[in-house]
């Protein structure tokens, strides 16, 4: 009862949109995330973002400033991350509910090296302490197989 009501929630908040299907493609979510680093010129805050796909066809994307100012560029690129594994949970519980299931992991492409090392190491150093329970959220969801970091490139 609590999905069917989460997608009416989402239906009333969306009129009129229309999502176009290609018929040849499977129904796999992919996503992808992104970051600047102190980006806004008169309070250097960051710009996170995630654009997520299902079959090809965009289904959701965001772009927000960060509330607080990012200490390297990893923080920041870590913070889009966890913001676009959030998204693809809820994309995914919701398409399980709708009989879709994601039976492989979600891609979640990246284009920061270090973002995706510490999402693959379980060390933990002083230097990203700072930025540790976006790490522990998205190592978790790793380790389940919903979502499955790779590097891809700037210019992609």
């Amino acid at each position: 009862m609590a999905a069917a009501h989460r997608v009416l929630c989402y239906l009333k908040a969306a009129p009129g949109q229309e999502l176009f299907l290609p018929s040849s493609g499977s129904l796999t979510l992919t996503a992808y995330c992104d970051a600047d680093w102190a980006g806004c010129q008169s309070t250097r805050r960051s710009m996170t973002g995630y654009y997520i796909q299902l079959g090809g066809a965009p289904v959701s994307w965001r772009a927000k400033k960060q509330r607080v100012v990012a200490r390297s560029s990893v923080e920041v690129e870590y913070r889009a991350m966890a913001s676009a594994t959030s998204e693809v949970l809820w994309l995914r519980f919701l398409l399980g509910e709708l009989r879709v299931p994601q039976q492989a992991p979600t891609i979640l492409y990246c284009d920061n090296q270090a973002a995706l090392h510490i999402a693959a190491n379980p060390v933990f150093h002083e230097r990203t302490k700072h930025v540790e329970m976006d790490c522990y959220f998205v190592r978790e969801h790793l380790q389940y197989a919903e979502i499955q970091p790779q590097k891809i490139h700037t210019s992609s």
